[in-house]
């Protein structure tokens, strides 16, 4: 009797997850959270990157640029070229792992919701085995309650332990990384916006055509130097840099993939056994 209450209890609540567009499931709203919140950390670490890519990027033209003037004997930029493309790199997997947390946010749901389905189904049918015994009904009403629960109840509060437990343990090295990262581009971003402010507030006005060349030549070599300083700034912390988004890589793919597989593979062995 105790089956086949909570069995249509889990058949009721997840036909109604499908059909209404709405959750019901009290172990979704966690994993929720937790999607949501990585969502939001790996947007704002890739728009870290992308303004060191940016910044990267325009020290590069403006190399390319000024080499048929009298900018041509500054020292190449185009040794940033690696150090761009690793962070090129970097974004792609952080934009990657933004995309991975909203699939999560839509498909969890459904997901759960046919666990639910699937669990009430399986309990049902264990209700009914103990009426009318039958090995194969079993069997199967027990392959279908291990796999409703995994779907519907276990993945969800698993995955929200692990990104729980993983942003916990990862917490220190988590801000290390992050605020490495965010001197590196706030350092460039200043130099680089500082030199676009002085050619813009410096801009010479109307007063002929060698005294307005002469001003734009010193602009553009006051321009090239603070891409230069930037540059030395990505060089000198090229490691650091690299470091940095490594770290941010790797503790990402252990919140969102590595712990939560880990307790998934823990809950779902006692949970074999205890039915078994």
């Amino acid at each position: 009797m105790a089956f086949a209450i909570l069995g249509a209890v889990a058949l009721a609540v997840g036909l109604l997850d499908l059909t209404r567009g709405g959750s019901v499931n009290p172990a979704l709203p966690p994993a929720e959270v937790a999607a949501q919140d990585i969502a939001v950390v790996s947007a704002s670490v890739y728009v870290s990157l992308r303004a060191i890519n940016a910044a990267l990027s325009a020290a590069q033209e403006v190399e390319i640029g000024a080499s048929i003037g009298a900018q041509a004997s500054f020292q190449p930029l185009k040794v940033l070229e690696p150090v761009d493309d690793t962070v090129e790199r970097v974004a792609d997997v952080v934009f990657a792992v933004a995309a991975g947390a909203a699939m999560v946010t839509v498909g969890l749901e459904p997901v759960a919701a046919i666990g639910l389905v699937v669990l009430g189904a399986g309990l049902i049918g264990l209700a009914g085995a103990g009426y009318a015994p039958s090995a194969s009904v079993a069997a199967a009403s027990l392959r279908a309650v291990r796999l409703g629960a995994a779907l519907g109840l276990i993945l969800p509060l698993v995955f929200a332990g692990g990104v729980w437990l993983g942003e916990r343990a990862t917490m220190v090295q988590w801000n290390d990384a992050v605020g490495r990262l965010n001197a590196v581009a706030g350092e460039a971003q200043v130099l680089i916006g500082t030199a676009e402010a002085e050619m813009l507030a410096d801009a010479p006005e109307d007063s002929g055509f060698f005294s307005g060349l002469l001003g734009t030549l010193n602009d553009a070599t006051a321009s090239v130097q603070s891409y230069v300083a930037a540059a030395g700034v990505f060089t000198q912390q090229a490691d650091a840099l690299f470091t940095a988004t490594l770290t941010i890589i790797g503790i990402f793919i252990l919140r969102t993939l590595v712990l939560p597989i880990l307790l998934m593979w823990s809950v779902m062995a006692v949970l074999r056994k205890s039915i078994a």
